[in-house]
């Protein structure tokens, strides 16, 4: 067994907000900004702006490299897809559209190489 860290963000922009919602991303605003909240954590941490249009997700995505067939390049695509999916789910818990949704990531076993 191999595990493989990879540090995941994923971009989109937030769909129609309604009054409420939009208030409530607004109040919340600062614990969301870069600075404060560019942690890479499993459950995914939420980073965006006041203006309350673009955001991204950056999760921590660890996989065994023996339950992925492939290369590295298989490894990659499927934490990018997990992270993807890991934002949707996370999206839809807190009632919040969004539309654009894309990922990168970073092996941290080839950061350090």
């Amino acid at each position: 067994m191999a595990v493989r860290v990879f540090r995941c963000i994923v971009r989109g922009r937030f769909g129609p907000l309604e009054a409420a919602t939009r208030a409530r991303l607004l109040a919340d605003a600062d614990a969301h900004e870069l600075v404060e909240a560019a942690a890479f954590t499993g459950e995914g941490t939420l980073v965006y702006d006041r203006r309350i249009d673009f955001f991204t997700y950056r999760f921590e995505v660890r996989l065994d490299s023996d339950d992925v067939a492939g290369d590295d390049d298989a490894l990659r695509a499927t934490a990018e897809a997990e992270a993807v999916a890991r934002a949707e789910a996370a999206l839809a818990d807190a009632g919040l559209p969004h539309r654009g949704l894309r990922a990168t990531s970073t092996d941290m076993a080839a950061a350090w190489r």
